[in-house]
């Protein structure tokens, strides 16, 4: 096995190796609302929730591109913004959303993508997306050398499932279709579903111990 000190590398070989080390990744397709009104829409795969009560998720900008740049500028303006999930069908217009259009282009318009309005905020999200969250912002956090980085964390107002998902209380997870990505071209359609629990055994000799 080989070990690689970070305090050695540049950021360009930090970013490569950092996001190939964690994967697959899931897809954040973001929507915000520009100052003209027009809509802003890129994807972002350093995309996790961070809590459930109240649902919260965070999304993190990096520095450089003007797209990372004009979602940053638009939920700092608006407060607000929505995410949708990626299926295979929406591959192409997601991965045409992360070029770096000029800011007074709606990539919504520009790619023809089909955008429903949110129920809780003026934000759109991608109309056929699987899961979608009306998210207003909790707060902008600032990390990484010179701060370059921005951790975007929302809470979530209102979701939006599709029909065929819900089942009642939840979503069913083994027919929820959203791609992940690997890393620079590569991306991870849903495979095979494998379920796994703790064996047993362990749960027994858990429970031995703790009543010894």
């Amino acid at each position: 096995m080989i070990s690689i000190d970070a305090k050695g590398l540049d950021e360009s070989q930090s970013y490569k190796l950092i996001s190939a080390a964690v994967t697959p990744r899931p897809i954040a397709w973001t929507a915000t609302l520009g100052r003209d009104g027009g809509v802003n829409i890129a994807p972002f795969s350093s995309f996790t929730f961070i809590s459930y009560s109240p649902p919260k998720v965070l999304i993190s900008v990096g520095p450089g591109t003007d797209v990372l740049k004009d979602t940053l500028i638009n939920v700092t303006d608006r407060r607000e913004f929505t995410i949708s999930s990626v299926t295979p069908e929406f591959l192409r217009p997601m991965v045409d959303s992360s070029h770096a259009f000029a800011p007074e282009i709606s990539e919504a318009a520009r790619l023809d993508i089909a955008m429903a309005p949110s129920a809780q905020i003026e934000t759109p999200f991608v109309s056929g997306a699987q899961v979608a969250m009306e998210c207003r912002i909790d707060r902008i956090v600032e990390v990484g050398d010179d701060h370059a980085h921005r951790l975007i964390i929302g809470t979530v107002v209102c979701f939006h499932v599709a029909d065929e998902l819900w089942r009642g209380d939840r979503i069913d997870a083994a027919a929820y279709a959203s791609l992940g990505r690997i890393g620079g071209p590569l991306y991870v359609t849903r495979g095979e579903i494998v379920r796994a629990q703790i064996s047993p055994s362990i749960l027994n000799s858990t429970s031995e111990e703790e009543l010894n």
